[in-house]
């Protein structure tokens, strides 16, 4: 249960892709998680309710995936969110993640 966002269920999130582009400066909003992660969960649903348009990268499904995160952050903690603009975050608060999505006018 996520407690500390409100969603609206009446939004339906947007369909997310397994495949992502090469690390970089992906052309979309790139989420490197886990479904057992309750901080991907929590991130996911930020953007969920906000209808941002985003890949998706299920690290327990594709876990040779995980080297790109870290090869970004130097890190192994998840969620990763690497934005259009080269920028990223690792385990945003909900109110960093709306901060940086509102920069880029998300």
């Amino acid at each position: 249960m996520i407690s500390d966002i409100s969603i609206d269920v009446s939004l339906a999130p947007l369909p997310a892709a397994a495949d992502a582009p090469s690390i970089g400066r992906p052309e979309r909003l790139t989420v490197y998680g886990a479904e057992w992660c309750r901080d991907c969960r929590r991130s996911k649903a930020v953007l969920d309710v906000r209808r941002v348009d985003y890949v998706y990268v299920d690290l327990a499904a594709h876990p040779t995936r995980a080297d790109e995160a870290e090869a970004l952050t130097g890190r192994k903690s998840i969620p990763v969110l690497v934005f259009p603009d080269g920028e990223h975050l690792v385990e945003p608060t909900n109110a960093e993640l709306a901060a940086k999505l509102d920069r880029c006018g998300l």
